[in-house]
């Protein structure tokens, strides 16, 4: 019931982030053995963020599973559905595939990283996002099916963005319930794996 509840959670056609955007990527999934950290995703689902950075607060979010971290086929279709590209400055990493959007004449704010500990200096919010989902995550549902991950990151979205309205959720939602596309189970079950 709960997945069917949050399919109706998905975007709809709404306008592309604005302002200063922070990008970054994650990888989520449970420990695994002789893994260092870093971009080695193992068994793990990559999940790439963007919100946009405001004043003292997080704006809007958008969440996204990738198969990988290549530009054309991953990071790029993400991002550019994500942002309003007239209005928006992309601020990343150093990851050099980010470099792309330069050459696609993106405004492009890239911080050469260095020490782990400046991670949270150049991209404070998707930083706090990424370790607020994968909390919520471990504390709620002790663990989440690749297979499924990209229903709870709009679940998660969908109220992040709504979070200074918790009071109208319980409408929000049931509205979205009552508009939604039915999801049987036969169709939650044969989805492909994550």
């Amino acid at each position: 019931m709960l997945h069917k509840l949050r399919s109706g959670l998905k975007p709809r056609d709404r306008p592309g982030l604005r302002g200063i955007v922070e990008a970054d990527d994650s990888y989520v999934g449970g420990h695994e053995p002789g893994r260092s950290g870093g971009r080695q995703a193992g068994t793990k689902t990559i999940v790439a963020a963007a919100v946009e950075q405001r004043r003292h607060c997080a704006g809007r979010l958008r969440l996204s599973t990738l198969k990988g971290l290549q530009f054309e086929r991953d990071l790029g279709p993400f991002l550019l559905g994500a942002i309003d590209d007239a209005e928006a400055t992309l601020r990343t990493d150093g990851y050099a595939t980010y470099r792309s959007f330069e050459r696609i004449g993106v405004r492009h704010d890239r911080h050469i990283q260095g020490k782990p500990a400046r991670a949270g200096e150049i991209l404070p919010w998707s930083h706090i996002v990424f370790g607020n989902l994968k909390n919520w995550l471990r504390g709620t549902f002790h663990g989440v099916s690749g297979r499924h991950l990209q229903r709870y990151l709009e679940e998660f979205a969908y109220r992040f963005d709504r979070r200074w309205r918790e009071a109208e959720m319980f409408g929000f939602v049931l509205r979205r319930a009552v508009c939604g596309q039915p999801l049987p189970y036969h169709r939650l079950v044969a989805e492909a794996a994550g």
